[in-house]
């Protein structure tokens, strides 16, 4: 196997385990959703959901330099070998500092990680999102490629938008364990949450039309 063929088989085991690790997140919130269960029941499920969650934020940290680098690799970008090694950089060194707060949870130094995951997710988002409007507008570049590097950068704005929208479900559902279950702290809490499976099923489809455009290439 050369290096291009491995590159893209790692490629391709980032977007599984980022795509099958998330549903399993998402199952487990729909899960801490039944009031018919015990509250620590509930909330093992929703702990587990999130433990699950270190898989698809990893994987998309590293979405973006294995993509680059096949698209340089195959000749379709073109871009200095130093900017892809400075991706390579500051992804890898997110997915570190991501790692740092995942061994310690429930810290401050967790909450400090996750606030800086945010940002970087904030600062992809118009990096990524920008570079495809340039490819749209400005270069050569094959259409679907440009298309696929667009919802890369609308991935990364859902995931700025998700992290916005979970805080108020997870106060929701820590009144529940704190304070007991009741109908109104339930319906709270499928209110608070019910925004968030919209936008996580919006992750899903740019996942997949993004995925198809990379093996089909049906736009020239």
């Amino acid at each position: 196997m050369d290096a291009q063929s491995l590159l893209l088989f790692v490629h391709v085991l980032l977007f599984v385990f980022w795509l099958g690790t998330d549903v399993g997140v998402f199952l487990a919130a729909k899960i801490s959703e039944k009031s018919e269960l015990s509250i620590e029941t509930r909330a093992t499920v929703l702990k587990l959901g999130m433990v699950l969650d270190r898989l698809p934020r990893s994987a998309l940290t590293l979405i973006v330099p294995t993509g680059l680098t096949l698209a340089v690799n195959a000749g379709w970008l073109a871009l200095p070998e130093a900017a892809v090694a400075l991706v390579w950089v500051v992804c890898l060194a997110w997915l570190a500092i991501l790692w740092v707060g995942f061994l310690k949870p429930e810290t401050p130094t967790e909450q400090r990680v996750m606030l800086f995951n945010v940002a970087m997710n904030a600062v992809f988002a118009l990096g990524v999102t920008g570079y495809a409007i340039y490819l749209l507008t400005a270069t050569g570049t094959a259409t679907w490629l440009a298309v696929k590097v667009l919802l890369v950068g609308l991935i990364f704005i859902a995931g700025v938008t998700l992290d916005a929208m979970f805080k108020p479900a997870v106060e929701a559902f820590l009144e529940i364990v704190r304070e007991g279950a009741t109908p109104e702290r339930n319906e709270k809490y499928s209110r608070a949450i019910s925004p968030v499976y919209k936008v996580v099923l919006a992750i899903y489809a740019f996942v997949i039309v993004a995925a198809y455009l990379g093996v089909a290439k049906p736009i020239a």
